[in-house]
């Protein structure tokens, strides 16, 4: 692990010199305060989590064999100095009009303040700091569905507002191959377009709150859309075009300080975990990119971006809806794999069960030692024959004991005990118990999809599963007599597990994250090379 501590104390000196070298340059100075805030989140992420186990605000990681408590809701942290970064901004970002003003003479006097661009930056500020409340209250009150999709709609209202009172375009252009239907190549959508950008804003931040359970999926997804939008405005920002360049900086301004928490909280959620992220990341992180969208003006390219996550919304909608049955949780779930051949693991487990089938009441008993190898003297009966019972009682107990270390698990209930005479023979029983019972530390743990009972669903979400097994994105169980008995939860991560057998939590990070930079790619193909074939 990094010291992190020692990385800051020596960069942060630096940082404020480039902050004060560069202190007329408002992209540089946002620059080096994301920065600063980045390393600041980095030392209160640990630094706080006892204080939140403390107050309760916990959770188990059960994709560990040994099920850590973390401490939970941590994006709190990264959202409060999130805000605390773009707070400080402030009077940088209008540096330049004070130097102005300090200047002014009577040609002059008709420069006016920018109270758009500051009202805005303000609404934004607004509706993220409402998402962060709203979100850490999830958190805490564990809140219904019903409020997660009302919330976000209550936050979004400011830079509605901002938005009608700055722009009021509500006119969109019309494909080529729509226009001669229509007559027109633009629409004026009116109060339509306002419920439009409202539902996106619900969206956002729902979509990443349902895209999520494992170590690191959250994060390192709103990380790499929010690094393709910054890729996009930099690309964009010296258009010639003044009021496309202020969007393009508008939305680094709010980004940059983003990436920077998002990454420092990166480091301490990545597998193997230290802390959970809670909802009030996945809010928070939603509605950053919903701002971004509306006010910076490209929420069809913030859509395209959005692709895995509206497919993922669109697979999960039987579940969501009630047309199938939805468990609270729908994280895939943790398996053990052994360490043993599987053809060996197989018949470690007839035996045990053929041994079991045949035992006796007294041979089975769980709290009676099985001795092994007892010592033959000369002329004893032990050195001629072994007693049967003690034989068979020999065999089981070891069956049991190896299908246990095969399967990860540590025999509790079985003592496998040598009385050879000697510290030889001590030994050598204390290694067999060692090797029996580190088992789980020899195995190897995976993921596997989590399933739902069909039991219950309605006719239409039985239709929906029918389909998705026709196109081969759904593991459907069937009994004997072809009826569906349960089906994978519906989420992009299960249906990774279901595609790509035995990952751990790690790759199914990665390969989701992989998912997420190729959609990214796509995005720009689709809006920088294709778009001309629609629109023109």
């Amino acid at each position: 692990m990094l010291d992190y501590k020692r990385i800051t104390l020596s960069l942060s000196p630096v940082l404020l010199a480039l902050l004060w070298q560069f202190r007329d340059e408002p992209l540089a100075v946002c620059t080096c305060i994301s920065a600063l805030a980045g390393l600041a989140t980095w030392c209160l992420v640990p630094a706080t989590t006892s204080a939140f186990k403390r107050v309760g605000l916990s959770g188990t990681d059960l994709s560990k064999p040994s099920q850590p408590v973390l401490a939970e809701s941590m994006g709190v942290v990264a959202a409060t100095v999130y805000l605390i970064a773009t707070f400080l901004f402030i009077p940088a970002q209008f540096r330049n009009w004070w130097a102005t003003q300090d200047l002014q003479s009577a040609e002059h006097s008709s420069h006016v303040f920018p109270f758009d661009r500051l009202g805005e930056y303000l609404s934004a500020l607004l509706s993220l700091q409402s998402m962060v409340f709203l979100g850490f209250a999830d958190d805490v009150f564990d809140l219904r569905w019903r409020f997660k999709l009302l919330l976000p709609t209550i936050a979004s209202i400011p830079i509605l507002i901002v938005y009608y009172v700055g722009y009021g375009v509500t006119h969109v252009m019309v494909p080529v191959f729509m226009r001669p239907w229509l007559g027109t190549h633009i629409v004026d959508l009116g109060t339509l377009y306002y419920v439009y950008i409202g539902l996106m804003a619900v969206f956002c931040t729902n979509a990443i709150n349902i895209l999520a359970g494992i170590n690191g999926v959250e994060v390192g997804q709103s990380i790499i859309i929010a690094l393709s939008i910054i890729a996009k405005d930099i690309a964009n920002v010296n258009s010639g075009n003044a009021e496309a360049d202020y969007h393009h900086l508008f939305t680094l301004y709010l980004l940059l300080p983003f990436v920077a928490v998002s990454c420092a909280l990166y480091y301490w959620n990545m597998y193997p975990a230290r802390v959970f992220v809670g909802d009030t990341y996945c809010y928070f992180a939603g509605m950053t990119f919903a701002v971004c969208g509306i006010l910076g003006h490209f929420s069809k390219t913030l859509l395209l971006l959005f692709l895995p996550q509206v497919f993922n919304f669109v697979y999960s909608a039987p579940q969501i809806f009630g047309l199938v049955p939805c468990p609270r949780h729908r994280l895939p779930k943790m398996a053990v794999e052994s360490p043993l051949p599987r053809r060996l693991v197989a018949r470690l487990q007839q035996e045990a069960n053929s041994d079991h089938a045949s035992a006796s009441p007294s041979d089975s008993d769980s709290g009676s030692e099985i001795v092994v190898g007892a010592p033959a003297h000369p002329g004893s009966d032990a050195q001629r024959e072994e007693s049967p019972s003690h034989t068979s009682g020999a065999h089981r107990t070891l069956s049991t004991a190896m299908l246990s270390f095969a399967k990860g698990k540590s025999p509790k209930s079985t003592k496998v005990a040598s009385t050879v005479a000697g510290s030889r023979s001590r030994s050598r029983s204390s290694s067999t118990r060692g090797s029996v019972s580190g088992g789980s530390m020899n195995s190897t743990a995976y993921m596997v999809p989590s399933r739902a009972s069909l039991e219950g669903a309605k006719p239409l979400g039985l239709t929906i599963i029918r389909l998705y097994e026709l196109i081969g994105i759904a593991d459907v169980e069937r009994d004997e007599e072809g009826s569906m008995v349960s089906v994978n939860n519906l989420t992009l991560l299960n249906l990774v597990l279901v595609k790509c057998d035995r990952l751990n939590e790690s790759q199914l990070n990665n390969r989701i994250l992989l998912i997420q930079v190729l959609n990214s790619v796509l995005a720009f193909v689709i809006r920088y090379r294709l778009s001309h074939l629609f629109y023109f």
